[in-house]
């Protein structure tokens, strides 16, 4: 494993300082100055690094976004563009299943980015992106003669809403798992759009 650098170390410090105390108190109860303490900086150290809170929040996000992004390349760089999405749809439900702090402050960042349309341009360019690769593996689909004919863009934008739909529920729900979730997004979005031959 690669060592962070000083600098780079510092800054993922920050975060999780930040993520903690976000969580702690909400984002409008937390203090840049108590994210430093927690950090073992002084102010203008935390300062140095990031100017604002919502700069902290923006960087956090896109932290806990990293595994999801090596998600999308593993899934796009399957030969089978059927075993993408059921291999995606699987692991990004259990990814999050598994990762309840990072989950719960996804959905408070939520709450804080919808109270601020200047910050509307994150939740644009991420939700842009996921129904862009969901696109890419229907597509590829139907060129490959493995889907019946179909709206990939339509399909793709359904995907996207059901799956981040069903992740919060995943945190508070005894009857849901992530594979019965899959399963069952699989059943709806994926397996009717299969040429007989591909069942």
């Amino acid at each position: 494993m690669t060592k962070k650098a000083p600098k780079e170390q510092r800054r993922e410090d920050i975060l999780e300082a930040a993520v903690t105390e976000f969580l702690a108190k909400g984002y409008e109860g937390a203090s840049m100055e108590v994210i430093a303490a927690r950090a073992g900086l002084t102010k203008g150290g935390l300062y140095y690094h990031y100017k604002s809170k919502d700069e902290i929040l923006l960087a956090a996000n896109g932290k806990y976004f990293e595994p999801v992004r090596e998600l999308i390349y593993q899934a796009e760089n399957l030969s089978c563009p059927v075993e993408g999405l059921r291999f995606f749809i699987v692991v990004y439900l259990q990814y999050w299943a598994q990762h309840p702090r990072e989950m719960t402050f996804i959905l408070l960042s939520l709450s804080k980015i919808l109270a601020c349309s200047a910050m509307w341009s994150l939740i644009n360019a991420y939700s842009g992106d996921m129904i862009a690769f969901y696109e890419r593996l229907f597509t590829k689909g139907l060129e490959q003669g493995k889907f019946r004919d179909h709206s990939p863009r339509s399909q793709a934008t359904a995907l996207f809403a059901a799956l981040d739909g069903a992740t919060p529920y995943l945190l508070i729900s005894r009857q849901l798992t992530a594979e019965r979730v899959a399963e069952n997004l699989e059943a709806a979005l994926v397996t009717p759009l299969l040429v007989l031959h591909q069942l």
